[in-house]
């Protein structure tokens, strides 16, 4: 029940809104109004879910409670007191304004106006109008106005800066759902202190860089319509002379800003540089760092340590010491930007395969390719392992550069490629853990020489066994061919299986 101390405040509300004058806020009594309502809705949830817990199951005369009438009580009190009060409800004329123009629903305008006093700030007839009757003139819909409106009411301020900018845009062929979305992310300073002639000099700006026409709005300046507050000279050469050190071309920096259009707001001395500067102190190149930046350039929103030092602390954790983690780095940095990497490599080769935390160290110091490696692939390698080639998990310490190959492009062509040739005698060495088995007939202590078998180029590979390198690269692409049906195939396979645990496979 509503507590008696709560019933008169309420009352004197309802009677303060029905007696509603214009010298009241009306923003702060409708507030009020609700705040009282909520108190009261919360007593009816609270006396509806009591109802219905176990202690008031039903009285042994009128048996158990139906299940659900609490609920439908709730719903219809809800609906009770809610459109009480949108009837009292006396909305401002901006308000009444947006409703009347957008054909939006009242009680949609009397919540965000609830919600956001500002709205009340608004001049109707110097603002707002001029505003709305613009973005129509700019064929932008009425729904996408009223959108504008509730997530950035502050453009509506300056009605005049508003229809400069539409004619800017409507001059560059821009679409009314582009108008829109570029007024939706465009900061408040484009419209208090940046100048269409301002624009126009970042645009050349960014031609002349090598951005291209289709892609300046659709990838970069609606994204981040900021861009065009940069003056070219003091803002964005800064960020493209720092790039340029590192190695990257104009074109490379274009499609940088195409992909994250907010590298044209960094700052060199706060974002460039400190990125830079913990990617070469862990180890890369000028050349790695100008690679990174092209593949993640969204690492410039995090600080340095934030971007990547989860991956260089699951590495630690295996022992591995500051200078073979440069060594790590320096050989790859493919681990640094693969989704789930090392962490996932790590946790395989250590939960399924039974490595020590030091012998995947020795693996990835030996091997930093082994880090970006899909666990599924890194099973594959394995299963191949003990299926084709009859070897052990322990001969992968021997030969730990096995796991970081490819095993439809190098292990598997190749192995198929010396079996065919009988030349199985080249890449075999004396002392492995067991023997192929189709050299047991020698007698000998013998197994495959997985480096061997992994090392150099396709014309290396094949200078070693005598053979044409023409010949191999043949017999390499049909075995990739038939191996991607077979996964294909196998992957299918799967799939209908999952379909018939869950009973809904309709297939033979």
């Amino acid at each position: 029940k509503q507590p008696d101390s709560l019933k008169a405040p309420r009352e004197a509300t309802k009677r303060e809104l029905t007696g509603f004058s214009p010298a009241t806020s009306q923003c702060q009594l409708v507030t009020e109004v609700w705040a009282w309502e909520l108190l009261s809705l919360l007593a009816v949830v609270a006396v509806a879910y009591s109802q219905h817990s176990p202690m008031n199951a039903g009285s042994p005369s009128q048996g158990p409670e139906p299940l659900g009438a609490p609920d439908c009580r709730l719903m219809t009190a809800l609906d009770t007191q809610m459109s009480h009060y949108s009837e009292l409800y006396q909305p401002s004329t901006v308000e009444q304004f947006l409703s009347k123009e957008l054909g939006m629903w009242s009680y949609n305008v009397m919540l965000f106006a609830v919600a956001n006093p500002a709205l009340q700030t608004i001049d109707v007839d110097t603002q707002m109008k001029p505003a709305i009757r613009s973005l129509k003139a700019a064929n932008v819909e009425p729904q996408e106005i009223w959108f504008l409106v509730t997530k950035h009411l502050e453009i509506f301020r300056h009605p005049i800066s508003l229809q400069r900018w539409l004619d800017f845009l409507s001059a560059q062929a821009l679409q009314s759902r582009d108008i829109a979305t570029f007024l939706l992310r465009a900061p408040a300073a484009l419209f208090t202190d940046c100048t269409q002639a301002q624009a126009l000099q970042v645009l050349g700006y960014l031609k002349a860089l090598g951005v291209k026409q289709e892609y300046m709005f659709s990838r970069v300046l609606c994204s981040c319509p900021g861009v065009l507050t940069q003056d070219p000279e003091t803002k964005l050469q800064p960020i493209v002379s720092f790039l340029t050190a590192l190695g990257l071309e104009h074109q490379a920096i274009a499609l940088m800003a195409c992909v994250y259009p907010e590298l044209l707001l960094c700052s060199v001395q706060d974002q460039l540089q400190p990125l830079v500067s913990y990617l070469q102190n862990i180890g890369c190149s000028n050349l790695q760092v100008a690679r990174l930046l092209q593949e993640v350039p969204q690492a410039l929103s995090k600080k340095p340590a934030e971007a990547f030092g989860c991956r260089i602390a699951a590495v630690k954790q295996l022992g591995v010491q500051d200078d073979p983690l440069r060594g790590v780095v320096q050989s790859s940095t493919a681990w640094l930007t693969t989704k789930g990497a090392p962490q996932e490599q790590i946790e395989y080769l250590m939960n399924e395969l039974k490595f020590s935390a030091g012998q995947v160290g020795y693996l990835v110091t030996s091997c930093p390719a082994i880090l970006s490696e899909k666990p599924l692939e890194l099973k594959r390698k394995v299963d191949f392992l003990h299926q084709q080639l009859n070897m052990e998990l322990a001969d992968l310490a021997k030969h730990p550069t096995y796991l970081g190959a490819s095993l439809m492009q190098v292990i598997g062509p190749r192995h198929a490629f010396v079996l065919s040739k009988g030349l199985e005698a080249k890449l075999l060495t004396s002392g492995a853990a067991c023997t192929s088995s189709s050299v047991r007939a020698h007698g000998g202590a013998f197994g495959w020489d997985l480096t061997a078998l992994v090392a150099g180029e396709d014309v290396d590979f094949a200078d070693s066994l005598g053979a044409s390198v023409n010949e191999y690269e043949g017999f390499r692409t049909a075995f990739e061919e038939e191996y991607t049906t077979k996964l294909s195939k196998d992957a299918a396979k799967e799939f209908q299986d999952e379909l018939r645990k869950l009973g809904i496979y309709e297939g033979q």
